[in-house]
């Protein structure tokens, strides 16, 4: 990303926020404009001692600097106020919605592909980043700009040859400023992708935690950690060393001007071109803009650091969806349920949000393909049947499930519903229409009802306990919610850590259920219960089947044996179509799994 697009999308993301910086801008440039004003009466006074004027006249100059530095305090507080209440805080709202609003956009399928680590780093450094900018550009920057503008300015008013001296002094040091900026750049962005790698493979320590200590390897944890963070480290050093050597280098600019400014003042003045009270303006002056822009330094550092985290966050913003809504959908109040795969070969792709591909800035994600998971694959299934999915691990049960809910486009084929190419439909309409139980239910750390009535959206709260307690019964839930200390309201911590695997199960089928969905979809929801609970769960699942279209991904035949339809898939393709005894009788493949099930029993 170029530095002309980098501006840019910060210009976009500042935008909503134009006038209020504008009105930040005054109250600095009036601040600034003050700064100026004790210095010039600080030396009018000089002048005034050494002409021995009355002293009436000298303390009504000190008496007009202190006003005018309790004015400068006054409209100080005010900015600081002001700041708060428009500034601080809205930013990184804004910056929120920005980016929680584009992950939203993206598929599915690109989701399941990131590392959540990588992902995670990159938004937390680049909002962090992005709104440090802001804060440093405009509570530090801009200041020490427009101070440094003001200062200058007033100089070369008074004094040509002074004012140029400090213009010439200025200009050199932000020039070698600029030049360090180009000479670190590619090196910072170097470090920062090493910072990110870290954080990925700490977070990877830190997800599999249970697996560290299980196999006692938290010294292999600490020590790969150590090691990981350690490359950052030097990288960084190294880097940071470099620039302060070259900055202090830079630091040498702004002394010389002092002094040559004092050597020709000195000189002039011994000439009689001005007074000593000029000469301690002229100083002051100039010694205020030098400091100021000395701490450019500094700040120029954290802009690297800023800079290189906020266009790695761009880049990941800036990825395209691989799933795209029509501008004018489709958007049926409900479905009648009945979906027909037509030759349809799904393939999945490694689309990455957030990784950088061989360092190619130009390509912020890639595709790793591997082969097809459905090949030609055809089927139909009714409005309010019961289907259900068999076929050996990857055979291509759960990729139909992706397929359906869009995770991501189909190579070749359609998917109809109810007559509807999906492509065509509102996705958001659509999978509000579907209820989905995955053989790992998703729980947030929050209440049971927050759970249960998570995919309710504005609903949730509208939603009574007899409503609660009626999709209880038929998923089950109420077997166990005497030992929930406060009922619905209970937090059943993270990942429902309070809950057995057949409990969260049953909580999974209560969020679909709760929805009224037309198509209800279970994906292997009984594969890791036992023997009791997968009965509980499939006592559910005929309850909740009842009245809508629904799948079954399963490899038990004990869970498909009430379907309307059994489809095997072998390979990723359709190697059978009809009820278990057709089955048994045509399709090898359905016939092998029966026989290794029943040679397990």
């Amino acid at each position: 990303m170029k530095l002309r697009q980098f501006l840019k999308k910060v210009f976009e993301v500042y935008h909503p926020f134009r006038w209020t910086m504008a009105k930040v801008f005054v109250f600095i440039a009036l601040i600034q404009a003050l700064n100026l004003v004790t210095p010039y009466l600080q030396g009018k006074t000089i002048d005034a001692l050494f002409s021995k004027k009355p002293l009436s006249q000298i303390w009504l100059l000190i008496g007009i600097a202190l006003a005018a530095s309790l004015i400068r305090i006054g409209l100080f507080y005010w900015r600081e106020r002001y700041e708060l209440n428009s500034v601080d805080f809205s930013i990184p709202y804004h910056m929120n919605q920005i980016t929680v609003g584009r992950l939203c956009e993206y598929s599915i399928g690109q989701h399941i592909s990131e590392n959540s680590g990588l992902k995670q780093s990159k938004i937390n450094r680049g909002q962090h980043s992005l709104s440090a900018l802001a804060q440093t550009v405009l509570y530090q920057i801009i200041p020490i700009i427009v101070e440094v503008i003001l200062l200058t300015a007033v100089t070369l008013y008074f004094n040509k040859i002074i004012g140029l001296i400090l213009l010439a002094g200025v200009s050199l040091y932000i020039a070698f400023m600029l030049y360090l900026n180009h000479l670190f750049k590619d090196e910072a962005e170097m470090v920062e992708k090493l910072e990110h790698e870290h954080s990925k493979f700490q977070n990877e320590v830190l997800r599999n935690i249970e697996l560290v200590l299980t196999n006692a390897r938290e010294s292999r944890a600490t020590k790969e950690c150590g090691k990981s963070l350690k490359g950052v480290q030097n990288a960084s050093r190294k880097l940071w060393l470099r620039f302060v050597r070259l900055a202090l280098l830079g630091s040498a600019i702004p002394t010389f001007t002092r002094f040559v400014i004092f050597a020709v003042g000195a000189f002039l003045v011994y000439r009689g071109q001005f007074t000593v009270g000029w000469l301690a303006i002229f100083l002051m002056w100039s010694n205020q803009a030098l400091s100021q822009l000395s701490q450019i330094s500094w700040l120029h550092r954290q802009l690297i650091q800023m800079y290189t985290s906020v266009k790695k966050y761009f880049d990941m913003l800036d990825v395209e969806p691989d799933v795209k809504v029509l501008p004018n959908p489709v958007c049926p109040d409900r479905f009648q349920g009945k979906i027909e795969f037509k030759n349809v070969t799904f393939q999945y792709k490694r689309r990455e949000i957030a990784n950088d591909i061989n360092n190619d800035e130009d390509a912020p994600y890639a595709k790793a393909e591997i082969g097809p998971a459905l090949k030609n694959a055809s089927f139909t299934i009714e409005a309010g049947e019961t289907v259900a999915f068999v076929g050996e691990s990857g055979a291509g049960k759960s990729t139909v499930v992706h397929a359906l809910i869009r995770a991501q486009d189909p190579e070749e084929g359609q998917i109809i519903i109810d007559g509807n190419d999906l492509r065509v439909l509102d996705l958001k309409r659509f999978r509000e229409a579907i209820g989905i139980v995955n053989q790992q239910v998703s729980l947030f750390d929050h209440t049971l009802r927050y759970n249960i009535t998570y995919g309710l959206n504005g609903r949730a709260a509208k939603v009574t306990d007899a409503e609660l307690d009626k999709i209880a019964e038929m998923s089950c839930v109420n077997r166990f919610f005497s030992r929930l200390e406060k009922g619905y309201d209970t937090i059943i911590g993270e990942r429902g850590v309070k809950l057995s695997g057949g409990e969260c199960q049953r909580v999974g089928i209560a969020r679909a259920l709760i929805k009224n969905p037309d198509i209800l979809i279970f994906d292997e929801a009984t594969s890791n219960l036992d023997s009791e609970n997968e009965a509980l769960i499939r006592k559910s699942i005929e309850k909740a089947s009842k009245g809508r279209t629904t799948i079954i991904i399963a490899h038990r035949f004990s869970t498909i044996s009430n379907a309307d339809k059994i489809i095997v898939l072998s390979k990723g393709e359709v190697a059978g179509i009809g009820t278990h005894d057709e089955l048994m009788q045509n399709c090898e493949p359905y016939r092998r799994l029966i026989q290794n099930q029943v040679s397990m029993l």
